[in-house]
């Protein structure tokens, strides 16, 4: 097979649970931008049942060149194509400390520290988030229902 690889469309929460190096694309919301470690962070609220909504850093250094102001302010939609890559675990100290990014969490099941590589974020525009994950969620089970009857 010539060419890159095929991304595969996720939920921002699904990230964590991805093997490292899997070229993803999804959709979040900027809540922040760090212009020292050129990293964004993103926010998708979903599910709904999580008490905070799900985060990732995304790391734009390599294709800052590229990026728009717009992609940069804060409650901007994007979508994301890039590749999962681990964070390195944080030695343990006597006390608990979360300190993965996501300062928010409160989860008792550990997640694993992930960030995404970015290799292209575009401004998502004016989008209905319901449609979208409905429309997400409904293409993961027709995917699930494909590769089950393999």
């Amino acid at each position: 097979m010539n060419g890159p690889r095929p991304s595969t469309r996720v939920f921002l929460s699904d990230l964590s649970s991805l093997q490292t190096d899997t070229k993803i694309r999804f959709l979040g919301c900027v809540t922040k931008y760090t212009v020292a470690t050129g990293r964004l962070i993103l926010e998708h609220n979903y599910p709904r049942s999580k008490t905070t909504p799900s985060s990732v850093s995304v790391d734009i250094t390599g294709i800052l060149e590229d990026v728009t102001a717009e992609a940069l302010r804060i409650g901007t939609w994007l979508n994301v194509l890039g590749y999962i890559r681990e964070i390195e675990p944080i030695q343990p100290t006597s006390s608990f400390s979360s300190n993965s990014g996501d300062a928010n969490q409160t989860s008792t099941v550990p997640r694993r520290p992930v960030y995404v590589e970015a290799i292209m974020v575009f401004a998502a525009g004016a989008i209905a988030i319901g449609d979208y994950e409905l429309i997400l969620r409904n293409s993961q089970d027709v995917e699930r229902m494909m590769n089950f009857k393999d």
